[in-house]
């Protein structure tokens, strides 16, 4: 008996470790958060496949000592972009997560918003800060994770489909509307530690 109990306490922790690896919170995307370094993304996302591209310096040719973007692929068939990560510095390994932009549905909040999810979710379980419009997005931010998520433009009521002055209220937003885009942007840390 006194195994079995303990076979299923064991069981209970590697499961609260697995759901908490795909959470997005503020300031956090399972394990990466806003004191990570870009040289630690690959050994905390080590089941995934983690590529850094170089920026390019002005005759078009890459900075190999640089990293100015990290794009993580799962590893998995079918393969397939989960992320994409920016640092604050694109010329210092040593430079802090900016933002990520999520890719995939795995990710997802506390109350299992993730992309795709519908703007009725994302009303009922985020605090909406702001309403941005660009030419072909409704671009939302959610102040309590500090993120945005987009919806296509197409989804407006035909009077300020086309009209790119026009001021979007949350109501003009259809509930069933999908976010095509996801994006969590990292607070940089005052005191971070060396």
């Amino acid at each position: 008996m006194k195994y079995v109990s303990l076979l299923i306490m064991l069981l209970i922790l590697t499961s609260c470790e697995k759901d908490n690896k795909y959470i997005i919170a503020k300031n956090k995307l399972g394990n990466l958060n806003n004191s990570t370094k870009i040289h630690e993304i690959e050994s905390l996302l080590q089941s995934d496949s983690v590529v850094k591209v170089s920026p390019k310096n002005a005759y078009g040719g890459a900075i190999s000592s640089a990293v100015g973007e990290v794009k993580v692929f799962n590893a998995s068939a079918p393969v397939e972009q989960i992320l994409s990560i920016k640092p604050h510095g694109a010329l210092d390994s040593l430079s802090h997560i900016k933002s990520i932009r999520i890719l995939s549905e795995r990710y997802k909040t506390k109350n299992g918003i993730t992309i795709g999810s519908s703007f009725a979710e994302v009303k009922k379980h985020h605090n909406i800060d702001d309403i941005q419009s660009s030419l072909k997005s409704i671009i939302i931010s959610l102040e309590d994770l500090n993120a945005f998520v987009s919806f296509d433009r197409k989804v407006l009521p035909g009077e300020v489909r086309f009209d790119l002055e026009a001021d979007i209220k949350s109501t003009m937003i259809p509930n069933d509307a999908k976010i095509n885009r996801f994006w969590l942007n990292f607070e940089a840390e005052e005191n971070v530690e060396e």
